[in-house]
């Protein structure tokens, strides 16, 4: 049978042309992106305390610093993934499906012969495909695979024996709707997930897209010669074409890259770029594209140039899909293979066309006649020969070599497939069954197949960390290095030891790493970082001189940079490093850079938005943003960030800075003057012996040092020292000193003097001297005071006769400045006044909470009490009256707190029985 080529005018063909052009230009894009992608190079901060002073505390007539710790950030590098790419991988299936749809209906309108031909790759592929392991229908069977070779096949079939004179664009359209049709069953039957059902057959498609590939190599590998040709040959008079020379010079030189390529397996090129075959194929693409129709000689007998103009559309669509899907995923095996036979079929076959040209050509070439546009038309050796003798060299060098392409595809495949079963084991971490499958997956690719295949080594590394079987990871990284430098795994293995410990270890991979790849400013600035544990500074600086040379301005080098500087206190230095940064992108170097100014001059900046889940780089950004602030007393860009504190600190995601958060939120209510709230967020973290527990206990003594509670803070201040605080003692002995306690101040001034540590003698001699000198006393109360201002507004008000303004600000004082004794004082006589016994006793009963010492308060409690008929909560403050104040003292308090009871008791219902008053005598 032979049907008449198909009507074309209602198709398109320019339309497959831009599917093509869309294809091969994803395959550049993965090309560019797939690496980064699959195995990215994160940045992984790291903080570095650095103290500095945030305010002075006013202790009699010095200054106390406010310590806290600020952060230095560096940054580091390490290796995540792989990870799958179910896009790419959904869309490598889209374009083979179209391709299958514009394939299957473009055979079958050929003749017999180039129909079945044309059908074999189709069943080939249908074939590979595995899909009885998706359980469509509920079974494992292929009972789905004989549907789709009957729908597809048999619907190919039909249209070329019944259907001859149909058009090509509906032959389309009934196949788009068969291969639809059997899309829609599979994606709707199948066990798996949408993305891992995608996942799964690009996998398994892995080898008929290498096919395809291989298929569009040989076709294209002769059009770079006879681009060079239509170069030479292509001018309109014979004045402006090239002779024989020139030609000959021109693709001798091209041969002898691709020679010394496939002899050597690299050939470098200028700015340290190296060839590519895969490269190559794009003008070879394009000249076969636009040059099909000159190529019709050799194909016309058997597919028209209406089909072929399809076919070859859709087959470069379908090998461009599938080298973007191995670009996307970084498969190296299928990488290296794609590679290996591109460099052989260009230069085997590329050569015995040239030699085609030269034989059949080249007296027409020297007379500088059109030669291109005959070219496939010989007189004296025909075409065919070209490809028979490619072909068999191509498989003599695979015999010779041991027939590595093979291994390579189904490397390739199985590093899919352990991709997906590693998945599948970490989103099931109780199907053990799933991490063997993966590892076998990737011992059977890396180990056994291809040697050098790194990304099989790292997924073994990847289940072994989520495993958290460090051990085995280092294994599987350390086979990767042995088997060839990498920079990616020589960052992965540095992260790995990092630790004090693993120091040398470290220092040698680094160094090995950057001796074999010494343009990489990763490895030479993480390889300065590791020598921040060491006293060489020197070699620090070498270091990031260096990664500031390989990369200069880059966000991770200036950021190393300027916390380096900061760590060593070269604050003059620091300043002098190019200001300026992204808040948003570039969190660390926005942190020191606040960080540099809380050391020096902080400067306001606008608070960049923060994520919801923090790393160590937005936190420490966030933390000097909150401390700068807290420092310019920026009242209001504090209150807007006190909510967004305590919803941080809420999340989960958060627990690790969640003490850090609560911090800031006490450091920024006691900058608003919100001392109540501060103190109750910063009691939870006080609690307990630890250093960090002792520096809050500290913070809180300090707190209440600056609010006049001398002997509440003295009392403190003992706790926080008793647990290593460092200012404590020292503070303490102000504390005491200023409550009017001198012979105890001495006391703890005495046992600074007698410290074996140096410091600790230096200020505990300075405190002697201070004490001795008198200077040590209390001249009124702290300016600072919190509270002062109501108790003045409260005292005008009574003057004025305004009872509810001077409730209204008594009611403040006692809810937010309790420690205030004056205050607080003031307020019992204000409710007591009023008649408002219960009140007053409230107010008391706070203030003693907050300064449970005062013996001024523990009198007007009781009386209060007594005033509120709630004598049997005075007892323990009578008994320590008792036992604190003189007899004489004692007995006239005993006579006024008889009188209030008295009092309460003539008040109280008439049919009440009035207790006996005991004698307090």
């Amino acid at each position: 049978m032979n049907p008449k080529p198909a009507s074309t005018r209602t198709w398109r063909p320019s339309w497959l042309g831009v599917l093509a052009t869309l294809a091969v230009g994803l395959a550049v894009f993965y090309y560019f992106t797939g690496a980064d992608s699959t195995l990215p190079i994160q940045l992984v901060p790291h903080l570095q305390p650095v103290p500095l002073t945030l305010e002075q505390v006013a202790a009699g007539p010095v200054q106390l610093p406010v310590q806290v710790s600020g952060y230095a950030v560096s940054l580091t590098h390490d290796v995540a993934g792989p990870f799958t790419q179910p896009v790419a991988a959904a869309i490598f299936l889209a374009l083979l499906v179209v391709a299958l749809a514009g394939w299957t209906a473009a055979v079958s309108a050929l003749a017999r012969l180039p129909f079945v031909v044309g059908m074999v790759p189709v069943i080939f592929l249908l074939l590979s495909l595995n899909t009885e392991s998706l359980g469509i229908f509920n079974t494992s069977e292929r009972y789905f695979l004989y549907v789709m070779l009957a729908l597809i096949g048999g619907g190919a079939y039909v249209l070329h024996a019944f259907a001859e004179n149909m058009s090509l664009a509906r032959r389309v359209g009934v196949m788009a709707g068969v291969v639809a049709i059997v899309c829609g069953v599979l994606f709707s039957q199948s066990q798996l997930s949408a993305s891992e059902t995608v996942l799964q057959l690009a996998a398994y498609a892995t080898p008929g897209g290498a096919v395809l590939v291989a298929l569009v190599v040989l076709w294209v590998s002769v059009e770079n010669i006879r681009g060079l040709l239509w170069f030479n040959t292509q001018a309109e008079q014979p004045s402006g074409r090239f002779g024989f020379w020139p030609f000959a010079a021109v693709s001798l030189l091209y041969l002898g890259v691709l020679f010394l390529y496939v002899w050597n397996g690299s050939v470098p090129l200028l700015a340290g770029l190296e060839l590519d075959p895969l490269v190559m194929l794009l003008p070879a693409a394009l000249a076969g594209g636009l040059g099909l129709r000159l190529r019709a000689p050799s194909y016309a007998a058997w597919v028209p140039y209406a089909n072929a103009r399809v076919l070859y559309a859709l087959a470069v669509t379908a090998a461009a899909a599938a080298l973007a899907y191995a670009f996307a995923t970084d498969n190296t095996p299928l990488l290296a293979a794609a590679r290996s036979f591109s460099g052989q079929a260009l230069l085997l076959v590329g050569g015995l066309f040239w030699l085609y040209v030269l034989i059949n050509f080249m007296p027409l070439i020297e007379q500088r006649l059109r030669v291109y546009r005959v070219v496939f038309e010989p007189r004296r050796l025909p075409l065919y020969v070209v490809y028979v003798l490619g072909i068999g060299g191509l498989i003599a060098i695979q015999l010779r070599t041991g027939y590595p392409l093979p291994d390579q595809v189904q490397a390739g495949q199985y590093n899919n497939l352990g991709d997906l079963a590693r998945q599948q084991s970490e989103a099931e971490p109780d199907q053990l069954g799933l991490a063997g499958l993966a590892e076998r997956y990737y011992a059977e690719s890396g180990d056994v197949l291809y040697r050098s295949n790194l990304h099989a080594q790292f997924g073994r590394a990847a289940l072994y960390r989520f495993r958290q079987q460090r051990g085995n990871e280092l294994v599987a990284l350390n086979r990767a290095l042995q088997r060839g430098t990498n920079e990616k795994v020589s960052l992965r293995l540095a992260a790995l030891n990092s630790a004090p410990e693993d120091l040398f270890n470290g220092l040698d991979i680094l160094r090995r790493g950057l001796k074999a790849q010494p343009h990489s400013a990763a490895l030479a600035g993480d390889l300065a970082q590791l020598f921040t544990q060491t006293a060489l500074n020197d070699s620090v600086g070498f270091y990031l001189d260096q990664a500031e040379r390989l990369a200069p301005g880059s966000y991770s080098s200036r950021t190393n940079q300027l916390g380096f500087l900061i760590s060593q206190n070269l604050l003059d230095v620091a300043q002098k490093q190019k200001p300026g940064s992204n808040p948003e992108t570039e969190p660390a170097l926005a942190a020191n850079q606040l960080l540099l100014g809380l050391l020096t001059k902080p400067a306001s900046a606008a608070s960049p938005a923060t994520p919801t889940v923090l790393n160590d780089a937005t936190f420490a950004q966030l933390y000097h943003q909150t401390l700068t602030n807290i420092r310019l007393r920026n009242h209001l860009s504090i209150q807007q960030q006190l909510p967004q504190l305590a919803k941080l600190a809420a999340a989960e995601a958060n627990a690790p800075y969640a003490e850090q958060l609560q911090f800031l939120q006490a450091l920024g209510r006691h900058a608003l003057g919100q001392e109540m709230a501060a103190r109750q967020l910063l009691l939870p973290l006080a609690a307990g012996t630890s250093g960090t527990a002792s520096y809050f206990q500290q913070l809180l003594g300090l707190w209440q040092l600056q609010q006049g509670q001398y002997a509440t803070a003295a009392d403190q201040l003992a706790l926080a020292a008793s647990h290593g605080a460092g200012l404590a003692p020292e503070a303490r002995t102000y504390a005491l000193a200023l409550s009017g306690q001198l012979d105890s101040a001495q006391a703890v001034a005495s046992r600074l003097t007698s410290s074996p540590d140096t410091a600790s003698q230096k200020a505990g001699r300075r405190l002697q001297a201070q004490l001795a000198s008198g200077k040590l006393t209390l001249d009124g109360s702290p300016a600072e005071r919190l509270g002062n201002n109501w108790l003045t507004q409260a005292q005008q008000a009574e003057q004025a006769r305004n009872a509810g303004a001077a409730t209204k600000n008594y009611q403040r004082i006692v809810r937010e400045a309790p420690f205030n004794e004056p205050a607080i004082l003031a307020a019992g006589r204000y409710y007591t006044a009023q008649r408002n016994f219960t009140a007053a006793y409230e107010a008391l009963r706070a203030g003693l909470d907050e300064n449970p010492a005062s013996l001024p308060l523990l009198r007007a409690y009781v009386l209060a009490a007594a005033d509120a008929g709630l004598t049997e909560y005075a007892a323990d403050a009578l008994a320590e009256l008792q036992r604190r104040l003189p007899a004489a003292a004692y007995a006239t308090l005993a006579a006024e707190y008889a009188a209030h009871r008295a009092a309460r008791a003539a008040a109280s219902d008439a049919f009440s029985v009035a207790p006996t008053i005991p004698s307090l005598q």
